[in-house]
């Protein structure tokens, strides 16, 4: 199997995201599955997403990068209470379903303003 190396220089010009995570081992086969369910959800789906795209990488396949592009905050903050509809609610004062949070050895979400 042939693979395509892409590399990304990523150019902030709408509301973006950033969520980077290491998932435990153990969890690695269902992180892929919800991935690419989510991805399925939400890419051509959700109000203003422009873009979506979950990220494994290379050297180390328990390590992720989702990139976001949403034409305003409240498209991605929407986006965020319905991941609860996919996968079930977050914890008493989380934001993330608690199943998905489950899966991480850590986390770490970045937002970004428009570079005008």
């Amino acid at each position: 199997m042939t693979r395509t190396l892409l590399l990304s220089l990523i150019a902030l010009l709408i509301s973006k995201s950033v969520f980077a995570a290491k998932v435990k081992e153990e969890y690695l086969d269902e992180f892929l599955e919800t991935a690419s369910l989510l991805t399925k959800e939400t890419r051509g789906k959700r109000k203003g997403c422009i873009s979506d795209s979950f990220n494994q990488r290379q050297d180390d396949p328990t390590e992720f990068v989702l990139y976001e592009q949403w034409e305003t905050e409240n498209d991605l903050n929407e986006h965020i209470r319905q991941l609860a509809v996919l996968l079930g609610p977050p914890k008493p004062g989380g934001v993330l379903p608690e199943k998905l949070v489950a899966m991480y050895a850590s986390a770490k979400p970045v937002y970004y303003n428009e570079v005008q």
